[in-house]
């Protein structure tokens, strides 16, 4: 009798830690739930909550009822290349504009539009998060592997050509009711594939219908890169007394010079240019503006033939003519035609001759002689003593200057 009661009390505390574990497992529609919250307070700082989540499996006939021309509709981009479909609602849609553009949502309904692509690249990011999320909080559950993978495909214009895209004959279909930021309440409906129909991929990446591509091979291929905040050189010795708790000084400009490194040839590194180290989302990350962009593809491309600089150097300032005279400089074909020769000019007519004291201009007439100046006082040769020099003369000791008429 003691035995037979030990074990229902045994039977009880099992059952009970059970239902406990169950509560608290992460199931794919709490994950949906978490995932859309956080990554909407995260890169939106918008308060977003999951009024209610309904989770289906229905056939392909049956979502495209689901579905309306009027709403947002975005083709997902799942693993296996089988897609998935998102839908938004005009109230979902512009909640989601409007805090990305304007920082708020505002509480009046919005007005009654066509969605466009700009608002399926607003919406973007987001999308990609929350399925990254996804991946994360379901990582080890295969009864939930079909809710992982899924990337933002592209915006499809009517339910029509969404219906033609999808190829799964059935989906795992969330229903949701979402509230953006206490203001406004929209609707969401995620479509995600069926893929227990489909062939499982080995360890070594072929499925039983085939194997995989050599494009997919590459692009599964590990690719390191490093982020370098800064190089430092010290002694030998000081590097062997280094512990816990010592800090190295790294200069604060040093976070507007981190260079990304890839491993090179002979084991030295190989530059790809500078960016900006930072953090997003809780992690560590760097951003790449135009002008770096610009300095990693030159180091990319490495230096030219016959020793000149690396790519992005010694070049012409922008407006500036460029010319390639080498011998192997192509040639202009317009230059190579001969030019048609030019029509004969006629002679030109003989001038006259002109004779001494013709000038062609009318005459001026006799100029008079000129008068006597040798009343004129002579000038001193010494020039350099303070008394002397050139004498003073009033404008009445000038001769008078001849009438040299009209």
């Amino acid at each position: 009798m003691a035995i037979s009661e030990s074990n229902a009390v045994l039977r009880k505390k099992a059952s009970a830690a059970r239902e406990t574990y169950q509560a608290r497992a992460m199931s794919p529609d709490k994950a949906l739930r978490l995932a859309l919250a956080k990554s909407a307070d995260e890169l939106l700082e918008l308060p977003l909550v999951v009024l209610s989540c309904r989770y289906d499996v229905m056939t392909a006939e049956d979502l495209t009822e689901q579905l309306s021309d009027e709403a947002l509709l975005i083709l997902l981009d799942g693993a296996q290349r089988i897609p998935g479909a998102l839908m938004l609602d005009l109230n979902a849609t512009s909640a989601l504009v409007e805090q990305n553009t304007m920082g708020r949502v505002s509480p009046l309904a919005p007005e009654v539009r066509g969605t466009t692509s700009t608002d399926a690249a607003l919406v973007g990011p987001l999308i990609d998060d929350v399925f990254l999320r996804i991946a994360m909080m379901l990582e080890g559950d295969r009864g939930a592997a079909w809710m992982a993978g899924f990337t933002f495909g592209v915006r499809i214009e009517n339910v029509r050509l969404l219906s033609l895209a999808l190829e799964t004959p059935e989906f795992h279909v969330f229903r949701l009711h979402v509230e953006f930021g206490n203001a406004r309440q929209g609707e969401m409906l995620i479509a995600l594939p069926d893929r227990s129909h489909l062939p499982e991929l080995d360890a070594e990446g072929e499925g039983q219908g085939g194997g995989a591509t050599v494009g997919d091979a590459v692009m599964a291929a590990p690719a390191t890169i490093e982020a370098v905040l800064k190089r430092v050189t010290m002694p030998f010795a000081k590097i062997r007394g280094l512990k816990v708790g010592d800090v190295i000084e790294i200069p604060r400009e040093a976070l507007e010079k981190t260079r990304l490194e890839t491993p090179g040839e002979n084991g030295r590194p190989t530059c790809l240019g500078r960016v900006r180290l930072g953090q997003m989302n809780g992690f560590r990350a760097v951003r790449l503006t135009m002008a770096e962009l610009a300095e990693a593809r030159a180091a990319v491309e490495g230096p030219r033939e016959g020793g000149v600089e690396a790519a992005g150097e010694n070049r012409p300032p922008p407006g500036a003519l460029a010319l390639d005279v080498g011998e192997d400089a192509p040639q202009d074909e317009a230059l190579d035609q001969d030019l048609p020769d030019l029509p004969d000019l006629p002679d030109l007519p003989d001038l006259p001759d002109l004779g001494e004291g013709d000038s062609g201009f009318p005459a001026m007439g006799e100029l008079p002689d000129l008068p006597d100046l040798s009343d004129l006082p002579e000038l001193s040769s010494d020039a350099g003593e303070e008394d002397e020099g050139f004498p003073m003369m009033s404008m009445a000791d000038l001769p008078d200057l001849p009438d040299l008429g009209d």
